[in-house]
């Protein structure tokens, strides 16, 4: 039988270790949490509007990213809360465990010296107490002194082996819920980082470069644009009548509402015979907006 005086400092400093690890789990999922709040700060998501892909894949990530952290912070939360494992729960829960008190059960099933001097159960453990404590109501009642003391020292050392018994539940259920929160951790983790990476993507749109020219409304009439490099320039209502733009670059050009007339197009082809514009004409890639 066990010692009364059995020391359980191991098991409360490994129960320790443990929580020690839940609150840096908890410490790390939170630091996440701010620099993806600190993230959308310094975004340009304010200058994308709703009807930009990108914005909603920013609201998508940053949604994403919160959750999984916040599921974290719950995770490592429920590391750190109190654990009470009673045997009377071991005996009840003994043939079908639930998922908390399984790795108890199994412990003390797969090492049975723990249990061995009470028919290797919970149940049996309680019994002998139950026995004790009869035998020393018997003593009490014949005013039996011998019987008595042995049936004190018996009862002390049952409640040890109780106490000693829980305690080790106890440590089992936390180093399984542990285990159990790592997994998962993991998940949430993977998904968190995608969150802030969508978010990061979608929030900082790559740089418009600066239009090579604005030529808004400019009078182009037989014009020379041969070669000339119009990549991104702005076009709109231009006069491009008998204007030469043989292989000019207008792949992003702006080119709304542009008269075309006799417009030699950056392929050669005349506007007149491509149905009156230059659109599919622009260069070899042909690109742009008519």
């Amino acid at each position: 039988m066990p010692d009364p005086t059995q020391d359980f400092s191991g098991v409360w400093n490994a129960n320790d270790k443990i929580r020690s690890a839940a609150k840096w789990l908890l410490a790390s999922s939170a630091a996440v949490g701010a620099a993806l709040l600190a993230g959308s700060q310094l975004s340009n998501i304010g200058k994308l509007a709703p009807s930009e892909g990108r914005f909603w894949w920013a609201i998508a990530g940053s949604v994403v990213g919160l959750v999984a952290v916040i599921v974290a912070i719950w995770l490592a939360t429920r590391i750190l809360l109190p654990i009470t494992v009673t045997i009377d729960q071991m005996v009840r829960q003994w043939e079908h465990p639930k998922q908390d008190l399984a790795p108890a059960v199994r412990f003390f099933k797969n090492d049975t010296s723990y249990l061995e001097d009470y028919g290797s159960t919970p149940e049996g453990l309680k019994d002998q107490q139950k026995q004790t404590e009869d035998r020393l109501t018997a003593a009490g009642q014949r005013r039996d002194q011998p019987a008595i003391d042995a049936g004190l020292v018996d009862r002390a050392n049952l409640a040890a082996a109780v106490l000693q018994f829980e305690q080790l539940a106890q440590y089992k259920v936390l180093e399984g819920r542990f285990r159990r929160t790592l997994r998962w951790l993991i998940l949430v983790t993977a998904m968190a980082a995608a969150g802030i990476v969508v978010f990061a993507w979608a929030s900082n749109p790559p740089a418009t470069p600066p239009p090579v020219a604005v030529l808004t409304n400019a009078t182009l009439v037989h014009a020379n644009l041969r070669d000339a490099d119009l990549d991104n320039a702005v076009l709109d209502h231009a006069n491009l009548t008998g204007a030469d733009l043989t292989g000019a670059d207008l792949r992003h050009a702006s080119l709304v509402g542009v008269t075309w007339h006799d417009t030699t197009c950056p392929d050669g082809t005349n506007s007149d015979r491509a149905g009156g514009t230059c659109a599919g004409h622009l260069t070899a890639e042909t690109a742009g907006r008519p």
